[in-house]
């Protein structure tokens, strides 16, 4: 199992899983402490998620651009593994709090919104790299956060606003369904596209 040792390494991925359980489990811990809600705001939930996600998205490329395009493994393979099991990890750990008297919920929202967001992510890093994989998820997310954006029956605010809409809400499942697919086609099919070599010399 040395290759999969190696590999999580190059991709810095203990660093981004540390840096994404510290975040969620810092706001769980400020939620517990401070308020008497059983539940963390979705506001705050869709935040916490956000950041989670973007410290996985710079696990979505390596030090050596080529090297993801070796004929020698199957990297489409390897990509969409990647990112489920991100994504599934990212969800369990969000989960864990419901065992406790502050907690992210409902499930299926906490699912939705982390599929999404890691979604976008991937189709950030498959156009634009690994590197500028944040934008679009953070961008989307502070807009989402607005206190103009709240639950309603407009479907455009359901769309533009899809992380603070209820669970089962159509139009923001169908939005944030469409990004998870989108983004795990692009960034399984594309991976990351090639920098420059000597951008590329800086990671290594």
């Amino acid at each position: 199992m040395r290759w999969l040792q190696l590999h999580l390494r190059s991709r810095r991925v203990p660093l981004a899983l540390t840096t994404a359980t510290a975040l969620i489990a810092l706001v769980w811990a400020l939620s517990l402490a401070y308020t008497d809600s059983t539940t963390i705001n979705i506001r705050t939930a869709s935040l916490v998620i956000m950041l989670a996600v973007v410290a996985v998205g710079t696990t979505l490329g390596g030090a050596d651009d080529a090297l993801d395009r070796t004929a020698a493994v199957s990297w489409p393979l390897r990509r969409a593994g990647h990112l489920l099991l991100a994504g599934a990890t990212i969800t369990a750990l969000l989960t864990l709090s419901t065992v406790t008297d502050a907690r992210y919920e409902p499930f299926a929202l906490l699912l939705r919104n982390t599929a999404g967001l890691l979604g976008l992510t991937a189709l950030g890093a498959a156009l634009f790299g690994a590197a500028m994989s944040w934008i679009a998820p953070l961008t989307w997310t502070l807009i989402a956060a607005l206190p103009l954006m709240d639950p309603s029956r407009d479907l455009r605010i359901q769309v533009a606003g899809w992380l603070i809409q209820p669970a089962g809400t159509t139009a923001a499942t169908v939005c944030a369904s469409t990004l998870a697919v989108a983004g795990l086609l692009a960034y399984t099919l594309r991976g990351c596209p090639l920098r420059p070599a000597s951008e590329a010399a800086l990671d290594q």
